[in-house]
């Protein structure tokens, strides 16, 4: 029968290794492996969170620790990075808005020609 120090261990592992992928995606900023990973770790990060405190072993709780440290920088970082997008949308949509206001006081446009030009 497995102590909860030995499943904290074994969880801990899994836990670092999905850390790993989880940099590696922020890295290529792809955002939706990130949440993937942060959902499938959740449960694991709940059950830590729940027994890590019992753990008599100093190393394993400081890697606990670590780890859930590590997982609020992250959460701060991507909270971060939304708002960044939210506010580059809010300039894009105001961007839209001066193009549609403006368009009809330059018309429709000059058909452009597709005739080939020979130069020289």
């Amino acid at each position: 029968m497995e102590t909860p120090a030995q499943m904290c261990a074994r969880l801990m592992t899994a836990l670092e290794e999905i850390a790993r992928q989880e940099a590696a995606s922020l890295g290529a900023r792809d955002f939706a492996a990130v949440v993937h990973l942060q959902e499938r770790a959740e449960p694991l990060v709940a059950h830590l969170a729940e027994h890590g405190p019992e753990v008599a072993d100093a190393a394993l709780r400081a890697r606990i620790a670590a780890f859930l440290a590590h997982r609020h920088e992250t959460g701060e970082w991507l909270a971060e990075q939304i708002t960044q997008a939210k506010e580059k949308l809010r300039e894009i949509e105001a961007a839209q808005r001066r193009v549609t206001r403006m368009a009809p006081a330059y018309g429709q446009g000059a058909e452009v020609s597709r005739r080939l030009c020979a130069v020289g």
